[in-house]
């Protein structure tokens, strides 16, 4: 049976260990994006063969595999529940959803895995409709990383 929303997106334990994987994986970072932070960004830019200016352009936010689309903000909010007020915390911090590493992921970061062209609003303008919430896969992409998905 399909879950109509991704199990990270209302269990905060699966979400921090996909994020970790992210973190530890990909570079997933910067910690805090409103600092500086010129180490990680030439770090990225050296990974990535551009300039630390070009590198900081290249963000979740603007990533295809960001996925924005209000059913998935509707899946956060929904997770975040009434322990805080769930569509200020999704603006304030310009929450997305990583459809490669599977965890609410902040617009103003970035990672290794990083790919031009978003971030998907699921608009179906790439083809995938995502349909209905309850036709909603726990990832339209995913990409194992150190065994079984989800572990």
């Amino acid at each position: 049976m399909v879950e109509a929303c991704p199990v990270a997106t209302r269990d905060i334990t699966v979400n921090l260990q996909n994020r970790g994987k992210a973190i530890d994986k990909a570079d997933y970072g910067p910690m805090n994006p409103r600092d500086p932070n010129e180490q990680y960004w030439r770090k990225m830019a050296s990974k990535w063969d551009v300039s630390p200016d070009e590198a900081k352009t290249m963000r979740c936010g603007n990533c295809a595999a960001f996925n924005v689309s209000d059913k998935l903000k509707q899946c956060i909010a929904d997770g975040i529940g009434n322990e805080a007020d769930p569509w200020g915390t999704i603006k304030l911090a310009d929450l997305g959803y990583c459809e490669i590493f599977d965890f609410k992921c902040a617009a103003s970061r970035t990672c290794d895995a990083w790919v031009v062209g978003g971030p998907n609003e699921g608009d179906g303008g790439d083809g995938q409709d995502m349909g209905s919430k309850d036709d909603m896969p726990d990832s339209l992409l995913t990409i194992k990383i150190g065994g079984r998905n989800g572990d």
